[in-house]
């Protein structure tokens, strides 16, 4: 059986169906994951890249190897944020073998691990070491892998998407201490809440914004029309009241066939589970999570559950899947 860490690709290490012992989901210290499967045996620890403190800081992956033992340990790193490869020649050059960055990656790293020969196409020539490379990211300065950005697209008319982001911003900076900045494009609704690092964004000049913003901790954006590559994950949503579903699928029939794959989340629901489950096999989609009305007045207890099902903040979720147990408190 196996031991998993997971943050922002915890859906996608999930989607292997591989056996799981114990998971952990959020950020944490090396330190930490250590305690927490002190005295546990397995056959491989799964971690993902983003649910580590601090990384992908030298002296992170070098406690992560010195902490576990190498043939053990798998290193899932970012799929929509691929490293350099001198990033790849350090992982090797530390003797850190079994990464990948995608499931069919990691389902063959549990059957097999790697050894040096199995990588040693990525060793780059040795270089001079910059001295300050303890304090600088591997990955290009261009990108910021430990930020986590979201993005959120109304399907239906009256989705709430503005009322959302607000809740969510100030959830997240109230509750868990996280720094956030919202950013809308092509609109001008945030200026209604009077609140800092909201910001109004025409279309051609959101990429420049995004990567001129690296050190937050979240972003989510409302994106409107636009369509955007800068976005790891989108949510799409969906208002499931029959006024605006049937106004919508009289103006564009195919408009929820479209979602299928998707993120759909349900925004001001008053669906039961069963509702939610009819609604969606009708459309042909999944539904990621349903949304009761929420007030923008005071703290909404499901937004701490939305939170971490996209694995932005810990807590726990319940996932059915056989094999999985989650038993992080």
């Amino acid at each position: 059986m196996n031991l998993i860490v997971t943050n922002r690709y915890k859906d996608l290490i999930y989607n292997t169906n591989i056996e799981v012992l114990k998971e952990l989901n959020g950020v944490f210290k090396v330190s930490q994951i250590a305690n927490s499967f002190q005295g546990v045996f397995y056959k491989k620890i799964i971690i993902d890249g983003t649910a580590l403190e601090n990384f992908p800081k030298e002296s992170v992956l070098k406690e992560l190897l010195a902490t576990f033992d190498a043939d053990k340990l798998i290193l899932f790193l970012p799929p929509d944020n691929p490293p350099p490869r001198k990033f790849l020649s350090f992982l090797v050059s530390i003797g850190l073998y079994n990464f990948t960055d995608n499931p069919k990656g990691l389902v063959e790293l549990i059957k097999k691990s790697n050894n040096k020969e199995s990588v040693e196409q990525f060793l780059e020539p040795a270089t001079e070491a910059s001295s300050n490379i303890e304090t600088e990211n591997l990955y290009d300065n261009n990108d910021a892998p430990g930020r986590i950005v979201v993005g959120f697209k109304s399907v239906t008319e009256n989705s709430f998407v503005t009322e959302l982001i607000y809740n969510l911003k100030r959830t997240l900076e109230e509750k868990y201490k996280k720094n956030v900045l919202a950013i809308e494009v092509d609109k001008k609704e945030f200026v209604y809440y009077n609140q800092d690092h909201m910001y109004s964004v025409s279309k051609d000049k959101f990429n420049e914004v995004l990567k001129s913003n690296l050190s937050w901790d979240v972003v989510l954006v409302d994106l409107n029309d636009s369509n955007n590559s800068s976005i790891n994950d989108i949510i799409y949503l969906v208002n499931p009241s029959l006024f605006t579903t049937n106004k919508l699928l009289y103006k564009q029939r195919d408009a929820l066939i479209k979602l299928k794959g998707e993120k759909v989340v349900f925004v001001n629901s008053l669906l039961n589970n069963n509702d939610v489950n009819g609604y969606a096999k009708e459309a042909g989609i999944s539904v990621y999570f349903n949304l009761p009305p929420i007030s923008d007045r005071i703290h909404n207890d499901v937004l701490d559950a939305f939170l971490s099902k996209l694995g932005i903040v810990e807590g726990e979720t319940k996932n059915t899947k056989k094999g999985l147990f989650n038993i992080f408190k």
